[in-house]
This record gives structure tokens, C-alpha cells and sequence, in this order.
């Protein structure tokens, strides 16, 4: 299942383009993903430039990724990211931490328990958080659920 990369770091080899087409499409489409050629039809809608539906594939599947900066930018123009998401680590693991929060927010029940929370002070912020984090199965306050609390959204 691991597939190799002639590219020695890793960081832009076909499997890594891949899963970030794969998952900026499951995050646009949110569970009512088209066809390839709908998201290329979209892509020509949105941007004015052709994208073949083959191509699209071949880039998401990993079997191509000779893919040119103008497709990028392309990409990048429709899904509404910067063309660095699909090369630089950083940078796509920022925006698919931004989608993931984009995500709860679309569930009603978190945007009410975040518009109530706001303005509880620390004590019952940690308090709720601490709720939250032995609902979910998380234990104690582990870096990552300090971490997202100290951030303003």
C-alpha cells in the first residue's frame, strides 16, 4: 500500500499531490462528491480555464504527477487555496486543520456549544473542555486540545 516516490524528501511526490487533491475535493464536496467530470466542468465554470477530467483523476488516483504550476494555480483558483497547499507540507497541513474546523462548524450543535462557551472564563473553559475531551475519549489536556484552546478563532 505504501507507494514510493522518486522524490527523496517526500513532500511533493505523486502520492503526497495526490492525497491533498483527495482530500480538498472530500472537503469541497463534503459528502456529495461528483464525478470527475463534473469537478472538471466546475473547475472550467469557476475559473475559465479547461481541466480535462482525465487529468483530474490521473492527479487524484496518483497515477500522474507531472503536474504544471498553470494546473496548480488552476486547482488552487477553484477550491479556493493557494497553490503551495498541494506542494508544501505546511502549508497543506494548515488548511486541512482550517477544514476540519470548517467542518464542526457546520454542525449546528458545535456552533451553538462554541457561541455559549464564548465569554465563560478560563475556569470554565477547562472545565467544558475537560467535558468535551472525556466525552470523546480523549485523556487529561494533551497538547493538542491546549493548543487549539489557546488559538482565537
Amino acid at each position: 500500500m505504501t507507494r514510493s516516490s522518486s522524490a527523496g524528501n517526500g513532500s511533493t511526490g505523486p502520492s503526497s499531490l495526490a492525497r491533498r487533491l483527495e482530500d480538498i475535493i472530500s472537503a469541497y464536496y463534503r459528502g456529495n462528491r461528483p464525478s470527475y467530470s463534473k469537478i472538471a466542468a466546475e473547475i472550467h465554470e469557476s475559473t475559465g480555464r479547461a481541466f480535462s477530467a482525465t487529468y483530474l483523476w490521473e492527479l487524484a488516483t496518483g497515477r500522474k504527477h507531472n503536474v504544471t504550476r498553470d494546473h496548480l494555480r488552476v486547482l488552487a483558483e477553484h477550491f479556493g487555496v493557494t497553490p503551495d497547499y498541494f506542494t508544501d507540507e505546511e502549508v497543506s497541513e494548515q488548511v486541512r486543520r482550517q477544514m476540519e474546523f470548517a467542518v464542526a462548524l457546520g454542525n449546528s450543535k458545535v456552533r451553538k456549544l462554541a457561541f455559549r462557551a464564548d465569554g465563560l472564563s478560563e475556569a470554565g473553559l477547562d472545565a467544558l473542555l475537560a467535558v468535551v475531551n472525556a466525552m470523546s475519549g480523549e485523556s487529561g489536556t494533551g497538547e493538542a486540545a491546549e493548543g487549539s484552546a489557546d488559538k482565537d478563532g
